[in-house]
């Protein structure tokens, strides 16, 4: 039997044209999702939804229209992106205009919590175990924390179980919105959390790769699975789902997930045709039921300001210039640039009269910028670093108008030479998928780099008047650096500041299957839904009990230190020898680095240099050797794995990078020594 999934992000546009190329074919599952933590604790803490409703409204009926035209399941997950109870009602409410509106009736719905209630953990504080380096729980904290937990699989499969054609959840791991009907009709477990893994961020995993269109996995008889692409311009590569493969995750074979361990030592990559990739071979190991708790707080109000600096502030050697983020000296890695690298801050700035409008295509041009496919791109995580929780700021100005600004930075040298290419495409996509707020809008693109310098000046205190005191403090101090022939933003109020207060795990099976999760199945007709029933999810273990492999992320495929009895030959730049170079954040405090050879010759060269132990690459980093968590082997792909502690929480004021993807330079910059052996 053939079984074919359709994969989209929710609110990131999608192309119609590839909607008609995918509607071409049996879908048998709509899934798509719609968060994630990567930008910050702020929409979790706020309750706001990082995608705007223009952006929703769009790509939920298009996926809707797939699912009712194939009479197929659809699921979407994280609604809201922080997937909180906030961020579901705000879903739900577009969904059931949409629903009365295209005149949808007789549809079972069902919805998933994915909220945490406070009380519920305290009292449990010394049960939950930190995911990297958290700061110490305590009751205050936690009482004041909104707080989310990842579902896994079992509250989807219960949901369609129940009859659901439409289920719409809470915060989920991302897998689990895309392995739980396969593993329900008794797929392989290990194929169907690895396929699903693939798929949760679309065509990310195509060549070139983007979130910002579709990818169908089909489950083949031969106990396969494989990716195609509907959009014609892209292409499934071994190279781009394996490297999706390793794609946000500390480790590049085992993933960590509620029910258990996906383990990919065994998994086979090929290629299926010219547009098509393939997997098999992947083991799913079971483990005792396990939830990631997730939680944010707000400390209080955030004045941003943009300044235009002298060009002589390369010079000096202040220490005000060196705890603060300037583009084009210190933004993007949070260090001062060397001598071969470049840096550049890229403000994007649209007004309109429409506050709608105008924010909705600030957020798309903003996901089209950091997920652009550009020629020679091997940065595939993403092409900028976002300095705050949100990236967007809006401003009312006195004529009434509004405008949105985002503010980014990057040091990759191959965007930075495309930039103005880049930038024209991006309109180009802009106004072809938005043509009415393109139309409305006016956009801009203001860069600043060693040469026009630009501060991203950012002050957090208790309340508005503190916080916009310290900032006018702040700004006198940097006064006598400002270019005063530039044009400066200044004192926008960037809202409230939010931070990281649980980032754990909690093992105590019996509270999770009595508390968490609870589903509400609805009979839907219009803006008319009527409940049907209440229920608990339902949890059948799934996986193997008799793996006899290790599942210790400290042992397996752990580099190891090569002895040579002579010097090296040579040295090579190690971006001549990678296909995909890249950085991510793989949770809240975790950067992993994945770097993918373009040959074994050269991966075996580079696991023989002794330049990829964690030792060396610590040195290499700057850092503590206890910061480095692993280094670590992929021979299925030729890819080596670096995995290391963030020096600070995604979001925290001053963090640089909040989704992580731009803190590759020190190793792309590498020389890897080569030896006979």
């Amino acid at each position: 039997m053939t079984y074919r999934i359709l994969s989209s992000k929710l609110g990131y546009s999608c192309p119609e044209s590839s909607w008609k190329e995918a509607m071409k074919m049996k879908i048998d599952l709509v899934g798509a999702d719609a968060g994630s933590m990567d930008p910050g604790p702020y929409y979790l803490g706020s309750g706001e939804s990082y995608m705007k409703p223009d952006s929703l409204r769009r790509d939920f009926r298009m996926l809707l229209k797939a699912a009712l035209m194939n009479n197929c399941p659809l699921l979407i997950g994280s609604l809201g992106l922080s997937g909180s109870s906030s961020g579901v009602t705000f879903m739900l409410d577009i969904i059931k205009e949409i629903f009365d509106e295209d005149g949808v009736k007789g549809i079972k719905v069902a919805v998933i919590s994915g909220d945490v209630e406070n009380k519920l953990l305290l009292g449990h504080l010394d049960e939950l175990k930190p995911l990297g380096k958290m700061p110490q729980l305590s009751e205050s904290e936690v009482s004041k924390s909104v707080l989310v937990s990842q579902m896994g699989i079992a509250p989807y499969i219960t949901a369609l179980e129940e009859g659901a054609q439409i289920v719409l959840a809470g915060r989920s791991c991302d897998v689990a919105i895309f392995a739980a009907d396969p593993v329900r009709r008794g797929f392989d477990v290990g194929l169907a959390f690895q396929a699903a893994h693939i798929l949760e961020c679309g065509a990310i995993a195509c060549d070139p790769g983007s979130a910002s269109d579709y990818l169908t996995a089909e489950f083949r008889e031969d106990n396969s699975v494989v990716f195609t692409p509907p959009n014609l311009e892209r292409k499934a590569t071994v190279y781009s789902i394996a490297a999706h493969a390793l794609y946000e995750e500390s480790h590049p074979s085992l993933q960590y997930y509620p029910e258990g361990v996906l383990v990919m030592g065994r998994t086979q990559y090929f290629q299926d045709g010219p547009r098509s990739a393939a997997i098999r071979n992947a083991d799913f190991v079971r483990r005792p039921l396990s939830a990631k708790i997730e939680g944010s707080h707000k400390i209080g109000r955030r004045y941003v300001s943009l300044l235009p600096l002298s060009k002589s502030v390369r010079e000096s050697a202040d220490p005000f210039l060196d705890t603060h983020l300037v583009y084009g000296l210190n933004a993007v890695e949070r260090a001062r640039i060397l001598p071969e690298e470049k840096e550049i801050g890229i403000l994007l700035k649209v007004s309109g009269r429409n506050r709608e409008k105008v924010e909705a295509l600030a957020t798309v041009m903003k996901g089209f910028m950091l997920h652009f496919g550009y020629p020679g791109r091997i940065t595939t995580a993403g092409n900028l670093a976002f300095p705050m929780s949100p990236s967007e700021i809006t401003r009312k100005e006195e004529d009434g108008s509004y405008t949105v600004f985002v503010i980014a930075g990057t040091r990759e040298p191959r965007f930075i030479d495309q930039k103005q290419s880049i930038f024209k495409s991006i309109k180009d996509l802009a106004k072809d998928e938005y043509p009415d707020n393109y139309a409305e809008s006016n956009v801009e693109f203001i860069l600043s780099d060693e040469e026009r310098p630009m501060m991203f000046l950012e002050t957090v205190d208790s309340t508005p008047e503190k916080a916009l005191a310290r900032h006018d403090r702040e700004l006198n101090a940097a006064s006598r650096y400002v270019d005063s022939s530039r044009k400066a933003f200044v004192k926008l109020d960037a809202g409230d500041a939010y931070v990281w207060s649980v980032y754990h795990i909690w093992n105590n099976e019996e509270l999770i299957k009595k508390h968490l999760f609870p589903i509400k199945v609805y009979d839907a007709s219009g803006s008319r839904w009527n409940l049907l029933k209440e229920l608990r999810p339902e949890y059948n273990p799934v996986g193997m009990t008799n793996y006899r492999g290790s599942i210790d992320d400290k042992e397996v495929d752990v580099i190891q230190e090569v002895r040579h009895s002579g010097y090296p030959r040579e040295t090579v730049p190690l971006k001549d020898m990678v296909k995909v170079l890249r950085s991510k954040d793989a949770g809240v405090n975790t950067i992993t680095y994945d770097i993918f050879f373009k040959s074994e010759k050269e991966y075996k060269q580079a696991l023989d240099s002794n330049a990829f132990t964690r030792r060396s690459v610590a040195g290499i980093l700057g850092v503590p050797e206890e910061q480095i968590i692993g280094t670590f082997r992929a021979d299925p792909c030729y890819a080596i794995k670096i995995s290391r502690y963030r020096e600070m929480i995604s979001g925290v004021p001053g963090s640089p990078d909040g989704f992580g993807a731009q803190q590759h330079m020190k190793i792309e910059l590498m020389q890897v020594p080569i030896y006979n052996s």
